[in-house]
């Protein structure tokens, strides 16, 4: 086993007597591998290959999060026109101290005439946390998947992708998170450990994002297999010495392992968010683009609706009037709880090389805190690999109102 400075990030301790069991995880997550194709082992739930497959969306949620799930329900239906069933997943025991947690998501099922919306639990005890979307893929319903974090809302409808080229071509699209190997937040670079314990070459490209995913698991059981053992073999070595974070890499690091073929989007992610009067941007919604390289997905994934005046658990008004119109960009900024968050939009520019895309971490100050974590850049005077677009301008500029006042509304029910 090698022995180097940087093989694990700082402060994680490797101690031998792990070592064996290390050196075997690879060997046991491939005899496990085999046992499943020795008994031709299929996922749970999963039609047959004569039937026309079963197509829509996945979602988990906790109760914090409910209000997200709502606004992008509604926007998927309401805005969007997409009419994909949609499987709501959560665990019991998180809801035990918020029992009326779901019921705006209840309302919008029996309410909602554009699709079916279901409930499923997650009672396996070790379906915590990341785990829990891993746990909802790989038993849902659905034979094509897509999944949705329940803070990430399309700007399209997102059903043509089940009909794209580059899913039908390889039964998997996965997208690109801010890192790479020249540029990581989390270690994965050529000489971690992590390509040790998978017993495979390091691969150099962007990093996972899990945001969202789409997946035929008819075509693709067994890499869904091996990334559910990947995230509860115990020890978790992932986990114990930080070599990936959460699910978010585990997915293509299971695709690559057993050769199963993915499409990884091209376009690296953009960042939604605000310019502060020191001219840093502040970005707080990872953009996510379309195989053709148009904007799809805004994932809030560090300022979160909640629905809620700041420090309150009730909202505070009466029943909100309803956007003006589809997209509307005429309702006050200050109308409903939650900031206005989108005001630019940050980008990359395609004509550097990879090496150039460099987003940074860093914590500012915003008109409705003074301790906003960001991703972005601390300077766009010292960023010309980076481009900058007024959100007002963008065929979707009134998306966010719309997602505040549903968020809003899912607090009232």
């Amino acid at each position: 086993m090698r022995r180097s400075s940087n093989i694990l990030r700082n402060h994680v301790p490797f101690r031998c007597i792990n070592a064996p069991a290390f050196a075997q995880f690879d060997v046991q997550a491939h005899a496990a591998m085999r046992n499943m194709s020795d008994l031709n082992y299929t996922l749970p739930n999963v039609s047959s290959p004569e039937l026309p497959p079963r197509d829509g969306i996945v979602m988990v949620v906790y109760p914090k999060l409910v209000p997200s799930a709502y606004a992008t329900i509604r926007a998927l239906r309401e805005i969007l026109g997409c009419s994909l069933p949609i499987e709501i997943w959560y665990r019991p025991d998180e809801m035990e101290h918020a029992p009326k947690a779901l019921d705006p998501l209840r309302y919008l099922a029996q309410n909602s005439s554009g699709g079916q919306i279901s409930f499923h639990q997650i009672t396996d005890p070790v379906a915590k946390r990341f785990v829990a979307k891993i746990y909802a893929i790989h038993n849902s319903f659905f034979d094509r998947v897509l999944f949705l974090d329940a803070d990430n809302v399309p700007v399209r409808d997102p059903s043509f992708l089940f009909n794209s080229i580059d899913f039908l071509q390889t039964g998997a699209i996965f997208w690109p998170d801010f890192w790479h190997p020249t540029s990581t937040m989390f270690g994965l670079h050529s000489q971690s450990m992590l390509w040790e314990l998978l017993n495979m070459p390091f691969v150099d490209m962007f990093e996972q994002e899990s945001g969202q995913l789409v997946v035929d698991r008819r075509r693709h059981g067994a890499p869904l297999e091996l990334v559910l053992l990947y995230a509860t073999h115990e020890p978790n070595f992932f986990v114990h010495y930080k070599l990936a974070w959460g699910d978010k890499d585990l997915f293509r690091l299971a695709w690559l392992k057993l050769n199963a073929t993915f499409h990884m989007i091209e376009t690296p992610p953009a960042m939604a968010g605000m310019v502060t009067n020191s001219s840093a941007f502040c970005g707080m919604t990872m953009v996510q683009h379309d195989p053709e390289g148009e904007i799809l997905f805004l994932h809030r994934n560090k300022h979160k609706l909640t629905g809620l005046e700041s420090g309150s658990t009730v909202a505070k008004n009466s029943e909100p009037e309803g956007p003006e119109s589809e997209h509307s960009n005429s309702l006050r900024v200050d109308e409903y709880p939650d900031p206005v968050i989108w005001t630019h939009l940050l980008s990359f520019d395609g004509n550097w090389s990879r090496e150039h895309y460099v987003v940074q971490a860093f914590t500012t100050s915003l008109n409705f805190t003074s301790k906003q974590k960001c991703f972005g850049r601390r300077s766009l005077r010292h960023s010309q690999q980076f481009y900058v677009q007024t959100f007002a301008n963008q065929t979707f500029a009134g998306l966010e109102t719309d997602l505040r006042y549903f968020a809003k509304h899912a607090t009232q029910l």
